[in-house]
């Protein structure tokens, strides 16, 4: 279809000479070869001449008639755009679609409609593919080559589709809505009925009830709502109910990820409150749909690693956990993203520190020497921190002493803004550790140790609940009882439960 002849035959005059207004608003002057070339076309289209025309040999011709039928179309959407406001670029074909029913020219409409039909059919964009069903529904009573019955199978299923994503949606707030409630009032129950109760009204969205990609959601969300208010104990508790009323829909291999997906969250969130019994079973249901599909398997191997490893150190393997993620990291680099690369990295380098390896800690370490911006856009800056306080440490255990000084003033002046927040409020006391030790070693000793954990209030249950805060206070107390730090970290790991 020729769409400079089809669009320019609709102009009339005044319209005519306010496209060639836009077309050479950019570079005005008093000859511009394309907007010849489109007067020329409009002129030849209209006497229906078959004389040659003069600019077809030009070896820029289909370029130039390329802008004239993208500035047309961009025209026509600022002349018909209710809002005058850019269009998405999607949108674009629409509105040029009922341009051309506007002017009766349903054959043009109709093929314009059908080849952003193939487009749409890959996007998923329900909502678009139905508007351009109806487009057609629209154009079918003048334009007999339609196929009535594909259109209504079509709109049928789109509605079907559309109400789904919109359901879900709703969904989504609702169950927000009630998460919020339970916080406030302190409630960490969900049960059968809750689950139920909030499919009431959604059609659509209850005969999928138990698909599993519901359940991730709903997990996904409780767990953002929970970690909003930093309220771990009552996340755990809430999810554990939720996971027993569980009804996963078997709906084949295409599910296994989002079955992954819910097994590695709740692996994670009883790793965060040191419930390290639980989150293994977690681990193990995680690695079995792993062990079932290499896609699975590469997916969450990063991710699997950093959990496995953790939980090894508190398991008295330390040795074991090391391997895990050096093997990962040698073998299997390929299949890690870069946020499991570096988290993989960090953590070797903090084990290595805590089974006094320092010499490897700092060389594992060593190999995070972008700049602080690199790793704060991709890691977070929580991420950050722990880098530069395990390089600390590092620094001290190396006796380069000057080093470990220049650090603690960097970290005291990058992330002042952190320390006033309940999350970080003990990194301050543990600096101050630091700084005693480096200053007065001779004084380190138990009693200088608990002198400063009295003066910061510090309850180890507390601080504790993030396990690897242990691994910063054993590495701090090793150095004022000159004792094994894995030792020291274990026992206080078990003096704790």
């Amino acid at each position: 279809m020729d769409l400079i002849k089809e669009i320019s035959s609709t102009f009339s005059k005044k319209t005519q000479r306010n496209f060639i207004k836009f077309f050479s608003r950019k570079r005005p002057s008093s000859f511009r070869k394309d907007v010849t070339l489109f007067e020329e076309l409009n002129n030849h289209y209209k006497s229906n001449s078959y004389k040659k025309l003069s600019h077809k040999g030009d070896p820029n011709y289909h370029a130039i008639r390329k802008r004239i039928t993208k500035e047309l179309i961009n025209f026509l959407i600022l002349e018909n755009s209710e809002d005058k406001s850019k269009s998405p670029s999607r949108d674009k074909i629409l509105i040029l679609a009922k341009y051309f029913i506007d002017f009766k020219k349903y054959s043009e409409a109709w093929s314009v409609l059908s080849k952003e039909e193939k487009k749409s059919n890959n996007s998923n964009d329900f909502l678009l593919s139905l508007k351009i069903q109806r487009l057609k529904l629209k154009i079918l009573p003048y334009y007999p080559q339609g196929d009535f019955k594909v259109i209504k199978k079509n709109i049928l299923q789109l509605q079907k589709k559309q109400a789904e994503v919109d359901e879900f949606q709703l969904y989504f707030i609702q169950m927000k809505n009630l998460l919020i409630e339970k916080i406030k009032n302190g409630d960490v129950n969900f049960s059968n009925k809750d689950f139920k109760n909030s499919f009431n009204g959604l059609q659509n969205l209850n005969i999928n009830k138990n698909h599993p990609e519901i359940h991730l959601k709903n997990i996904e969300i409780i767990r953002v709502q929970y970690a909003i208010e930093k309220n771990y104990n009552d996340l755990v508790i809430i999810l554990e109910n939720y996971y027993k009323n569980l009804k996963i829909k078997i709906l084949g291999d295409e599910c296994l990820n989002c079955q992954a997906n819910i097994e590695y969250i709740m692996s994670y969130t009883y790793l965060e409150v040191r419930d390290f019994v639980k989150s293994k079973k977690h681990l193990h249901n995680l690695k079995s749909l792993m062990d079932k599909e290499d896609k699975i398997f590469y997916s969450y191997l990063g991710r699997f690693i950093g959990i496995d490893s953790f939980v090894k150190v508190f398991d008295n393997q330390i040795i074991e956990g090391l391997e895990s993620i050096t093997n990962s990291l040698e073998n299997h680099h390929s299949a890690l993203n870069l946020r499991e690369e570096l988290n993989l990295v960090l953590n070797l380098s903090a084990l290595l520190l805590v089974n006094q390896d320092v010499k490897t800690a700092n060389k594992v370490i060593n190999q995070l020497n972008k700049s602080d911006i690199y790793y704060q856009e991709n890691m977070g800056r929580e991420w950050l921190l722990r880098k530069e306080m395990i390089r600390t440490l590092i620094f001290i255990d190396l006796t380069h002493i000057d080093l470990a000084e220049k650090n603690i003033l960097s970290i005291k002046s990058k992330y002042l803004d952190l320390f006033a927040t309940k999350q970080y409020k003990m990194v301050v006391p543990f600096l101050k550790a630091l700084e005693k030790f480096i200053n007065e070693p001779e004084n380190a000793d138990l009693g200088e140790l608990n002198s400063i954990e009295e003066l910061s209030n510090f309850k180890k249950e507390k601080v504790f609940r993030d396990p690897r805060l242990i691994m910063f206070y054993s590495w701090l107390k090793s150095k004022y009882t000159k004792k094994n730090t894995y030792k020291i970290l274990l026992n206080e790991y078990h003096s704790l439960n």
